[in-house]
């Protein structure tokens, strides 16, 4: 009697049993109230919270301004899972591997409304690291076959090949002028494959189509699958190989493919295409709100000048009495020594005995601009000879440029820039020990202020690398002057890039050292009319690599969400240990009705798509904004 007892309780308990345990799962699995900001990026169950390559994903959507969260594999696949987001990421790299179920989940999660962002080699291996046979069990998805390993085997089903779209693409994925070059325009790109030397059977770009470009070898190539069939969706981006990138329809959702291995080339200082298809996918597809990278959303440029020499400074003295530098703040980097090629040939500056040097970096700091230090002493011997292993060498003479500089600033020199471009790990780590807070950069180029990663490591914790813009295979005017670049060609570069960064809430980096301005000086002067412009519109402005290095760690100590409220409105909520002054967030017009502050400081302008709201003074702020 009493086992009876037992048992009827067992059974009537078991169905409670059941679902306490059902809710404690649902209660593990994101919730819903996340998904008005947030991205999930789907990885396998053995990737934990340390996995470098999901370190560089996440570290890249907090700099885009978005919430990036892990979901696993079995929390995907459960069937009790609340709808886990508008949202999607399957990164390449990271999940190479997945079995049928998962694949499945994939393919019902886009039919029933999801939007999708895959990458690359996602999934395209089953659970024993092969191929899936004929093609990738993902290309109903992305509308293109692709992982046709077993057509074109190891060779051809991967290969490397210039990267084109329209203006209009390059536009859609902020890409900056100069990044793109026109695929006919010879004096941009010199190197670029005649058209007619390319097979009639392969893709190949028409007059209206732009190739990705990189500095001082122009010509760029990016591995990717080979695709066939006819892609019946918007496309961003393609090579000889097929679809590079591209977005369509498929059920209810949408899939964004990007046939570009994303993770492997941001750990290679070739950053910008992950950023950009971030922020296409989240802002372009998923309309998500988004936290500005800029004070208070107004976008900009940072002009870092190299004075490297003692002739450099007539340059510097022409260029100020023609009032190039009466905007600003610019940066402007001296190297210190009394050399430049050798010790003991006396071409330096030698700034701590050069009164002129001195006078201009007093008359610079006067005007309000930023001083730095530009290397190690001696310019070109350091610049040609620094490499990864020589610290206990080469160390002393960062240290040496650094100390002369503020004695003869007066102040603490806090940005760096490197001769030659020439900048290992061990620089960037010296310099962040050192109190220097933003370094220019060669690497990366195309992007906004960002912390790199390389060898499976971050260059430093509060250290930001400015990545260059460039004009095809050029940055400074002294290198569109050596190949005599027409001065228009310049001035419209110029021009476009100051509406490029007042257009995007961004800030880029234009280099050059004053040698090399003199020559375009009509294109700078048409340049600085544009920026001046713009700034008295509040819609650009100059910020130096200090400015900007100070706000963005700023930026990384707010705390902020956005969530669903119970009538029809989100509610905006951030935080800060210091300050929120000048954090902007952006909402599109198309999803959202005027924002109104519930608490704390701060003020909401409209612009055309979007509406910005900027904290003032404050470590608290709540802001309520409808939903259409």
């Amino acid at each position: 009697m009493k086992r009876r007892l037992q048992r009827v309780l067992m059974l009537g308990l078991l169905p409670v049993l059941l679902l306490c345990t059902a809710a404690y799962m649902y209660h593990r699995i994101p919730s819903a109230h996340g998904d008005i900001d947030t991205i999930f990026i789907l990885v396998p169950d053995n990737v934990d919270a340390g996995n470098i390559v999901l370190h560089e994903w996440q570290d890249a959507a907090e700099e885009e301004g978005l919430h990036l969260r892990v979901i696993h594999d079995s929390e995907f696949l459960n069937p009790m899972r609340h709808r886990v987001s508008r949202g999607v990421i399957v990164p390449d790299l990271l999940h190479r591997s997945a079995n049928g179920s998962l694949i499945g989940a994939l393919h019902d999660y886009v039919q029933n409304g999801g939007k999708l962002m895959l990458v690359y080699d996602a999934g395209t291996y089953d659970l024993d690291g092969h191929y899936a046979k004929v093609e990738s069990r993902l290309s109903d998805l992305t509308g293109v076959s692709y992982a046709l390993y077993d057509e074109y085997k190891a060779d051809e089903t991967i290969n490397r090949g210039q990267v084109w779209g329209t203006r209009e693409a390059m536009q859609a994925l902020e890409i900056p002028p100069g990044k793109y070059v026109h695929v006919e325009n010879q004096v941009f790109e010199a190197t670029l494959k005649p058209i007619s030397a390319i097979p009639a059977a392969e893709p190949h770009p028409t007059a209206a189509d732009y190739v990705l470009s990189g500095y001082l070898h122009g010509e760029v190539v990016y591995p990717s699958f080979r695709t066939a069939g006819q892609f019946d969706g918007e496309l961003l981006l393609q090579s000889r190989l097929g679809l590079v990138a591209g977005a369509r329809r498929f059920g209810n959702g949408r899939v964004l493919f990007v046939n570009l291995p994303l993770s492997y080339l941001e750990a290679r200082t070739d950053g910008m295409l992950m950023h950009s298809f971030l922020r296409y996918f989240a802002v372009h597809m998923l309309k998500l709100p988004y936290m500005a990278s800029v004070p208070d959303g107004v976008g900009g440029l940072i002009f870092n000048w190299h004075i490297d020499s003692k002739l450099h400074l007539a340059s510097l003295r022409s260029l100020m009495a023609q009032h190039i530098f009466d905007q600003g703040p610019f940066s402007v980097h001296f190297t210190a020594g009394p050399d430049v090629n050798t010790f003991g040939d006396g071409k330096g500056i030698d700034v701590e005995h050069n009164p002129e040097a001195q006078a201009l970096i007093a008359e610079l700091i006067k005007k309000g601009h930023v001083i730095g230090s530009h290397g190690g002493w001696i310019h070109n011997y350091f610049g040609e000879n620094l490499n990864d292993n020589n610290e206990a060498e080469f160390a002393k003479y960062l240290q040496m440029n650094l100390d002369a500089l503020q004695r003869v600033a007066g102040k603490p020199i806090t940005e760096y820039s490197a001769p030659v471009g020439n900048q290992p790990r061990w620089v960037a780590q010296w310099l962040e020990q050192h109190g220097i807070l933003s370094y220019y950069f060669v690497g990366d180029s195309g992007m906004g202020p960002t912390q790199v990663y390389r060898d499976q490591t971050r260059d430093g914790g509060s250290i930001w690398a400015f990545p260059i813009v460039h004009m095809g295979k050029y940055a400074a005017l002294e290198e569109m002057g050596f190949d005599n670049v027409p001065v228009e060609q310049v001035r419209s570069w110029l021009l476009s890039t100051a509406d490029y960064a007042a257009s995007s809430e961004s800030a880029h980096l234009i280099y050059t050292h004053v040698v090399g301005a003199n020559r375009y000086l009509p294109a700078m002067q048409a340049f600085l009319h544009r920026t001046a412009d713009l700034a008295a519109k509040n819609q650009f402005r100059w910020y130096s690599m200090t400015q900007l290095g100070d706000f963005m760690n700023q930026r990384k100590a707010v705390d902020w969400s956005v969530m669903s409220t119970n009538n029809r409105s989100v509610l905006l909520q951030a935080q800060a240990p210091g300050t929120l002054a000048h954090q902007t967030w952006v909402f599109p017009k198309s999803q959202y009705t005027e924002p109104q502050i519930r608490q704390g400081t701060g003020t909401v302008r409209a612009e055309e798509d979007k509406w910005l709201v900027t904290a003032g003074e404050g470590k608290q702020l709540a802001v309520e904004v409808g939903q259409h």
